[in-house]
């Protein structure tokens, strides 16, 4: 009896144990792997100026310029960190994959826009961002993160049902979108502990 005890608490010691490594490692992906230099912080900031010179310059030669916005985002990182090469959690691996494949989306999206309807590029690139963010809020678990998703998402896709027009509300929006991205990415890695949890 007593070394079927002793071998129940182990397997509950286990347990706790690998719950505990499991929310470490998440921490460890949340503070570390996820640093000021990311993904969201440079398509934030990209994003401003690309969305302002696009309500100027709305042309299809000009908004093939986006491509740059989503190949910085990800390669500045990727090699500031030098991620080929870092070892990562299975939560940060799956951030990596998952901004790699919205920069790719970022860089299909001006280059078929351009070729077919340019109006719907530069509503479509916020939604990348949005993407990005809607990602990161399932990571942080943190409300106002998704509701910023819902607000960029919400207000590019009214753009893209009509005739592709930016109206004066959406332009604010976005500007307001794109600049919760540069706030949010930077205070990722400084104020981890300070998000609150839903």
């Amino acid at each position: 009896m007593t070394k079927q005890k002793d071998c129940m608490e182990n397997e509950k010691l286990t347990e706790r144990e690998s719950l505990e490594l499991i929310t470490r490692m998440i921490e460890r992906a949340r503070k570390t792997e996820i640093g000021r230099l990311n993904f969201v912080t440079l398509y934030g900031v990209l994003g401003l100026v690309m969305y302002t010179l696009s309500l100027i310059w709305p042309v299809a030669p000009f908004l093939l310029l986006w491509m740059a916005v989503p190949v910085l985002s990800y390669g500045v990182p990727f090699f500031y960190h030098k991620m080929w090469r870092k070892q990562t959690t299975v939560t940060g691996d799956i951030m990596k994959r998952c901004w790699g494949m919205l920069a790719l989306t970022g860089v299909t999206v001006p280059l078929l826009g351009s070729l077919g309807n340019p109006a719907a590029v530069t509503p479509l690139m916020v939604i990348v961002g949005c993407c990005a963010l809607f990602m990161l809020s399932g990571v942080y678990r943190q409300k106002t993160i998704l509701w910023a998703s819902f607000v960029g998402f919400a207000f590019n896709v009214l753009p893209l049902a009509s005739d592709g027009t930016i109206s004066p509300s959406t332009a604010f929006w976005s500007y307001v979108f794109f600049a919760y991205c540069v706030y949010i990415g930077l205070s990722l890695r400084g104020k981890a502990d300070e998000i609150k949890q839903l």
